[in-house]
This record gives C-alpha cells, structure tokens and sequence, in this order.
C-alpha cells in the first residue's frame, strides 16, 4: 500500500502514521493551514516516518460556514484537484482522513477516487451527514435511548426568548458543523443571547442553542463497527482528572475500561446510523444527576486515538482493513491500564495554577458569578494530590506518543508541544471564569 494521510497537524494523525508504518510501503503527508509556516510546521507530517509531504489548499471553510452539498464547492474542488496530483504522482492507493471536514470532503468524492483505483477510509455520504450534524446527533442518539442535553435549532433569533425561558443559563450557541468547539460561545447574560447567536450565524448558518451541561466528569466512548454495523470494538476508558475546566473539558489521566451499561444503546445506534468504522461519543456526566450527556459524534478516529494504540490495539490498520472490505479481529483493551500525558501534564499545571488563582480573585475579591458553580477549579493540594496519585501508582501505566517517542522520533513530538503552548496561551482569556 502507498497511504497518503492528510490533516497532519492533528494528534491522531501521528497515531495513524506509526500505527501503518510497518504494513505499508509509502506513506505521504498533506499539509494545510493558514499560512506557510503553520502548515509546514503541522507536527504528524514531519515525522521520520513520513516519506514524503505535499502542501494543500484548505478544504474546510465552506463546512465550518455550514455549506453541506453533495457537489463540491469551489474550495472544495481545487483541494480534491490537488490531492489527484498528489496521488497521481505518489502512486497513491489509499487515502486516510481523520479531521471531520476532510473526512466529509473525501466521503463527497470517494466514488471519483475509488473510480480510479484509490480507497477512501472512511464512511459514504450518506452515512456521514448525521454524525458530522450536532443537532442531527442528538437526535438519533436520544431514539438510541443514549442520554442528552436539551437542544433548539432556531429559524431565527426571534424564538430566543422562549428557548431561554425553557431552561436557565448559561447557554450554549453552538455551531452544528464544527470540531474542536471552533465558534462555540458560552452565553451567561440573557441581554446579550441574541446579539451572540446572531454574531455566530454570520460564520456558521443556523446555529443551535443548547443547555450547558455542569460538571466537569466525561464518559466517552471510542468505537468501531463492521459493515454490518456490528461492535468489533468499544473502549469507554474511565477518566481520572480533567484539564481545560469548561470550554473543552479535555480528559487528562484515564484507566483503561470497556465496560458500559451503555453499550447496548451504543450498538443501537450504529445499526441506525448504518455505521461502518470509527466512531468517538463525547459526552459529558451532568452534575445534576450523574447522567453522561452527549455532547457530540467525531465521524472518525479522534484526538484520543493513541489511547488504543499505545494499549497495542492498531486500530488505523483495522480500518484500512474495513475500508478494503475485510474482515479484521474483535479489538480487546487490557483493563486498569493508566493512561498519562506526562509532558501534557507538565506544560499544562501552570494554566491550571492560573485558572486557580484568577478564579478566586473573580469570584472572591469581584464577587463575579461563575460560569459553572459545580465545576471550580480544584484547591491547589487536591490538583496536586491529584497528579500524585497518578504518577505515583503501582498500576501498569502507559505514556502518549509525544512523551514515548520524544527521542526516537523528536520533531513531531517537539512540534506538537509548541502547538500546545500555542493553544494554551490562547486559551488564557477562558481561565478563571
């Protein structure tokens, strides 16, 4: 197999490249971004794995704006035209997106590629349109029977006032084409609700509103389904500490897990959606009554992808797998395995220790009213005792690529840290709210 793997500025990207090294021949890497140095510097593509790398035009602006259309829009067509270059040249015979626009895009043109002897891993047009929908996946996973928040899609910003009557602050403007939580807007002010929700329509069409879930617990599942739409695997590892408090609530530390009572809502809703491939189900456990709430699908192998490969369960090889209409072996996890991000970890605590300390002076010295009361920041010896506990413990424990691999394979993991710092810094005007 030559692979061509695209969105390489993210995490799972890196996975995938490792995870197909040895079972291919060649593998090449895209990259896209704002400007030059933010592609070249996307951190999967310049691996030592990768043999070779190609810039591309962006394919995701329309999406993000909520452009959905069988056809392709004009960006949407100059990337394709790109990546049959690339192929063309490279000899590429699989292609494996893992960023919903782009996963989106290739679903669009998968049967002008595979016309020409190219497999797109992932899933038809039709199949993607729900997941990648975060009202639609509300919907379908509540007839699943899985839990959710209360969600509108307004006409207009003329129903506000009677969405905001049904249910309290804050609320939550939400893109229904996004990952990431790229235009999402936390609303605790009734006034200024209609002034936002229309600010996020200008860029995003027809957003929804939804109810804030509090708390700061997740439960998420990580799963893959044959072509009938059968589980061969679920892993719904248990979260330990969570970092980013409100507008990403990111998981932090985790314990291995495949066990859920939810499962069987789970696999109800794959046949629904007629699933084939990875699927991740972010949800978040409402502090109101303990209750995982979803928050959305990821139409793909997500960010937390290296919590099954580094448990050695390759699962970028079981969908290339899938994708070639084979039929590849139930994945099993190792259960109470810890799962660390020590650098993650290491870079992060003073963002934590300032969302700590701008929180207090908030809440205390300005008497402003929190965003979430259910969900402070922790007191300085519990967060500590906290990574204490982790790191201390006697239980097998197992490490993110980007701390494993950071001298056998130091520029991705250089580079993913950097981009990190990046993120971090931005997210400080979020901190202690």
């Amino acid at each position: 197999m030559r692979v061509l793997v695209t969105n390489s500025q993210a995490c799972q990207a890196y996975c995938i490249i490792r995870g197909l090294r040895d079972h291919v021949d060649r593998i090449v890497a895209t990259l896209d971004g704002t400007n030059w140095f933010r592609a070249r510097t996307a951190h999967a593509a310049n691996s030592r794995y990768v043999d070779a790398r190609y810039t591309v035009p962006r394919p995701d602006l329309d999406w993000h704006a909520g452009r959905i259309q069988a056809e392709n829009t004009e960006q949407e067509e100059r990337y394709i035209k790109r990546i049959e270059e690339i192929c063309q040249r490279e000899g590429i015979d699989t292609i494996f997106p893992s960023y919903d626009p782009q996963v989106y895009v290739f679903a669009k043109n998968k049967d002008r590629f595979e016309g020409n002897g190219i497999v797109i891993v992932g899933p038809d047009y039709r199949q993607v349109l729900t997941p990648m929908d975060k009202y639609a996946s509300v919907r379908a996973a509540e007839e699943a029977g899985l839990p959710v928040p209360k969600t509108f899609l307004p006409e207009d910003d003329s129903e506000l006032d009677d969405i905001a009557a049904q249910m309290g602050p804050p609320w939550v403007v939400k893109p229904r084409f996004t990952a990431g939580s790229k235009g999402q807007v936390f609303v605790t002010d009734r006034s200024k609700l209609k002034s936002i929700y229309n600010e996020v329509s200008r860029s995003h069409r027809r957003p929804m509103i939804q109810e804030f879930i509090p708390g700061s617990g997740k439960m998420n599942f990580y799963v893959m389904a044959d072509r009938d739409s059968e589980l061969i695997s679920f892993f719904a590892p248990v979260v330990l500490r969570t970092s980013k408090r409100l507008f990403r609530n990111s998981c932090a530390a985790a314990l291995s897990s495949s066990e859920s009572e939810y499962r069987p809502q789970v696999q109800t809703l794959l046949k629904s959606l007629q699933w084939w491939g990875g699927l991740t189900i972010q949800n978040k456990i409402d502090a109101r009554d303990g209750r995982p709430k979803l928050m959305e699908f990821n139409p793909r192998l997500g960010s937390r992808l290296w919590l099954r490969t580094e448990l050695g369960v390759n699962e970028p090889l079981t969908y290339v797998q899938l994708a070639q209409h084979k039929s590849p072996e139930l994945s099993t996890f190792p259960p109470d395995v810890l799962l660390l991000e020590p650098l993650d970890d290491l870079f992060g605590l003073p963002f934590e220790l300032i969302d700590l300390m701008w929180y207090r002076l908030r809440t205390g010295l300005f008497r402003a009213e929190p965003t979430d009361p259910s969900n402070p920041p922790l007191p300085l010896i519990k967060m500590l005792k906290g990574y204490a506990s982790n790191y201390m413990s006697g239980q097998r424990k197992v490490f993110s690529p980007h701390a494993r691999y950071m001298f056998s394979d130091p520029l991705p993991c250089l580079l993913w840290y950097y981009a990190f710092m990046g993120y971090s810094l931005r997210s400080l005007k979020h901190l202690g709210k």
